[in-house]
Order: structure tokens, then sequence, then C-alpha cells
């Protein structure tokens, strides 16, 4: 028995021992929002599509005990800008925040963890916090009583100390400067407190972290915000307890090593920091054992939720627990997703980019396997606990409750048209009503997507993926996969749409930079 399954064990032991009660308040849930980063939609094993060698039975689980939304979508194909949206129930283009780095979080936002605290409930931030500066870019700025996390679109999963800092400058002065797409070192507690971690990864130290908080004593409920950076990139080793299972070298960090070999990275070997994460993070070097490594990230990601549950159960208050699970965005060709029979990958305002996988589950009050196609959003989170827990917003909502549609009383919660736009600079933007999605891209563009062979190992060339320019209309009804342009044939329906999406970014900021929002 492992350090991390011992610790598990003592520790539900000891919640089932002093049984002692997490809430009085019965008539409030205890809520958990979980993200998963860059998710492909054929990686979860409760989708009807699901990827080969996919395994995550905890999530197939969380499932079954609630609803599962075959329809829903992130407001964003990136991180960042998804994850302001999820937060406040807004569109981040109000504020000026269309891609990275722009937007932020103005002081004049709310999110829902200040909607929780404000209903009575302890809250606390695990995990990726990344809102593109601004002056609410810290959790505890969010609403968050505590918090453990990073403030970045990446970290690494295993240098987590100090030392590895130390290991870095010793062997080359301003190498972690140079890091600044994928960083490693300590976590930061409440925002200032740095905490080095020595043996594990990222998912179990934000797994334990999460444990530790919900099964703390007291008489108010809890919201729990948990963000994985599984399966962002980069993707250059697996947990040690999963090489075996699929298959992957160990490819280990010694600190004391006078050559650290390529995939990790060595500033004297390698003295080109971007070159390196374009060849880890940007497929232009093809790594055999890349898909291998994501799935055995994936697992580890399931088995930290499976053992949260776990948690609850032991703790006797599962049954009152909402947990809400998503993808901030699509899943990306980068760090080796498989969005099944969508189109394209993150970054782009296709179904493969935006297109995520959602999950619903409250046993005490919500119908178990149920299943829902109606058009849904990361913004309906908001307008959905705030009904929950009787606060009103003290902004207006984009987002509408998810309660209906979980109760049945109603089909639909979005007969608007509703509207993603990544900027000017990007220029590619789309409205979406029900089946109809409008498609505009200023340029063409080609995204690179592996291929595995009959081992699994990612083939040495990579296949192209076109996604045309200009004006595109497409029935996801009947063409899920986008590959049937109909906007000739439908030139009413371009218009109205497109008329209906000029007078939408007309209401919305121009694009700011976060940097500069107040």
């Amino acid at each position: 028995m492992n350090n991390r399954t011992m610790f598990l064990a003592f520790l539900i032991s000891a919640i089932t021992h002093f049984n002692c009660p997490i809430t009085t308040h019965a008539e409030k849930p205890n809520v958990i929002v979980i993200l998963a980063d860059d998710l492909g939609y054929a990686d979860v094993g409760f989708h009807d599509v699901v990827a080969d060698g996919v395994c995550t039975p905890h999530l197939n689980e969380l499932a079954k005990s609630g609803v599962v939304f075959n329809n829903a979508y992130s407001s964003s194909p990136i991180c960042s800008n998804s994850r302001l949206s999820l937060s406040t129930g807004r569109y981040a283009q109000r504020w000026g925040a269309y891609y990275y780095g722009q937007g932020g979080m103005p002081t004049t936002e709310n999110t829902i963890a200040e909607m929780m605290r404000d209903a009575g409930y302890r809250t606390m931030k695990v995990g990726k916090t990344h809102m593109n500066n601004g002056p609410k870019a810290n959790p505890t700025q969010h609403g968050f009583d505590h918090s453990l996390s990073f403030r970045h679109h990446s970290w690494s999963y295993f240098l987590l100390s100090e030392k590895d800092v130390s290991a870095y400058e010793n062997k080359k002065k301003g190498s972690l400067a140079k890091a600044r797409h994928s960083p490693w070192g300590p976590l930061m507690r409440d925002d200032q407190i740095p905490e080095s971690y020595e043996n594990t990864t990222t998912t179990e130290v934000f797994e334990h972290e999460s444990i530790q908080f919900i099964t703390q004593q007291s008489d108010k409920p809890f919201y729990l915000q948990l963000e994985f950076n599984a399966v962002h990139t980069p993707l250059i080793r697996a947990p040690q307890q999963l090489l075996k299972k699929y298959g992957i070298p160990e490819r280990p960090f010694d600190r004391n090593a006078d050559v650290w070999e390529y995939p990790i990275w060595d500033p004297i070997a390698q003295p080109n920091y971007k070159e390196w994460y374009d060849q880890t993070c940007h497929l232009k070097k093809a790594d055999p054992y890349g898909r291998k490594i994501y799935l055995a990230h994936l697992e580890l990601m399931d088995l930290a939720i499976g053992n949260i549950i776990a948690a609850l159960e032991a703790q006797g208050v599962i049954e009152n627990t909402l947990i809400f699970f998503s993808s901030d965005n699509g899943g990306s060709n980068q760090s080796y997703a498989n969005n099944g029979d969508l189109n394209a990958y993150k970054y782009c305002l296709m179904d493969g980019g935006i297109k995520v996988p959602m999950i619903l589950s409250w046993p005490k009050r919500f119908q178990k396997n149920k299943t829902v196609d109606a058009l849904v959003t990361h913004r309906d989170l908001f307008p959905s606990l705030g009904e929950i827990t009787g606060i009103a917003p003290k902004k207006p909502l984009d987002g509408t409750s998810l309660l209906p549609l979980v109760s049945g009383s109603v089909s639909q919660i979005h007969k608007d048209t509703l509207f993603w736009d990544c900027g000017i600079k990007n220029a590619n933007w789309i409205a979406l009503q029900k089946n109809w999605k409008l498609v505009f891209r200023g340029e063409a563009r080609i995204y690179k997507s592996y291929e595995l062979d009959d081992q699994g190992l990612v083939k040495p060339e990579f296949r192209d993926i076109p996604i045309p320019g200009g004006l595109q209309l497409y029935d996801l009804a009947n063409d899920p996969g986008e590959t049937l342009n109909l906007a000739g044939q439908f030139p009413e329906r371009v218009s109205m749409m497109r008329r209906q999406r000029d007078q939408w970014r007309a209401k919305m900021a121009d694009p700011l930079s976060g940097k500069k929002a107040k």
C-alpha cells in the first residue's frame, strides 16, 4: 500500500469513526464544481462515442447518479475566457475578454464563489486559476475563503518543489524566467504562501486538499471549486503508478543528473526554451507515448474524483452534495485528446473546440441516469446555483438555470440565439440557434492531428484537418461533424443570424488587455 492509499484509507476511516456532519443546513446542498482541462469529448466513458483506452469508471458512476447534458458548450475555445464566463454567468466579451490575455476579471464582476459565500457557504478554490490578470486575478479576490492553486494557463504535474526551481537555476540562471509557458515549482496557498511538494503530482495534491476541505467540521455547507490541470500540456511524463499499465517509459527527473534527457527540458542541452515548448506542447515533434501519457493522467484524475466521492460517502453527505463536472473547453490536439466525430480542436469555434462533457448530480433531488439533449452552456451554472441558494445575482446573467431541464418541466432553456466571438485579431465568431450554427472565420486554417499505430503509439507524421474561412452554415442535428456548408442554400437564415450577431456584438465591449482591466 503506497503513501497516497494509506492517507486516503486513514482519512475515510477517521471520518467514518467520528461521523462528524459537515453541515446542519440540510436544506442547502454542499456544492463541488470540477473542471478538467482540455478534455476530449470522446475521452469520457459515459458518452455514446468513447475513444479506445479511456478508463473513467468514477466519472461513469457520477454520470449514472445524475444528469448528463449531451449538448453542452463552453463559453470559449480557450481556458481563461471560458473560466471567466463560467465564474460570472456572463459573456466575458461584456468587459473585453475575447481571447488570451484580454479582459481579466474586473472589480465590477461578481463570481459564483462570492454568491455562495453570501449564501452562508464556506468556500475553497483548489487547482488552476487562469483569469487573464486583471484586478481580481487571485482566488481570494473571487470570494474564496482559502485556496491552493497556481495562476497560469499551465503547470508542471511533477516539479512542485522549491528544490526543482533551485535545480534549474543552479544549472542555468534565469531558467524559470524563460519557462513562462509552463512553469514549475511550489503552489500558492491563499495567494501568497508558497508550498512545496515532493514525489507526487498536482492531481494528487489537489485531491488531498479537496478531501481535507470537505471533511472539516463546520456548521456551514461547503462550496469547492476544483480545477485540475489534467489533461493539459506538457504531458511529457506519466504518473509512476500507471507506467506499467500503459507501457510508458519512466522518464525520471534527477535533479543531480548532468543531463536531463528530452522530453524533459535541459536549459544547457537545449537553450531555446520556446523550441522545446513547441516540440512538446505544439506538436512540432511527435511523442510516440503522447496518447498513452494523456490516458494515464486522465485515469489518475478519474481516480482522484472517485476518492473525493468516497470521502463524501464515508462522511454521509453524498446525497445532499451537488457535483458539477465539465471541461473548460474542447479537447486539444496538442495534448493528444480525442474529440470523436466533432470537427477540430481547442482554439477553434468548430464544435471540437467548444462542445464539452457535462454532468450535474444531486442524488437527493435529481433523477438518476437522465440525459438532456437541449443546448446548454457553462454560463448556466451560475443561475442554477442562484436558484438553489436563493441569492439574486448582482448583475443580469447571460445564463439560464438548468433546473427546469433537470426536472423535465421544459425541453429547452435557450430559445434565443447564443454567440461566441474570439475578437478582431483571431477573426472567428459563431451564432448558434438550436441546431443551426453560423460560423465566420477570417482565414482558413489547417490543424495537425495525431494518428495511432496498432500498439497505440503516436505515428511520426500528423494528418491535416483543414478548417475553411468565410461564412459557413451547419445543421448540427443532421451534420454534427460540420462537413456540409449550407450557407448557399439558406441565404435568409444566414442573413438573419448574422444580423443577430452584429446586434449582440454592438452591446459588447471592445477587446481590452487584461492588464488594463479595472
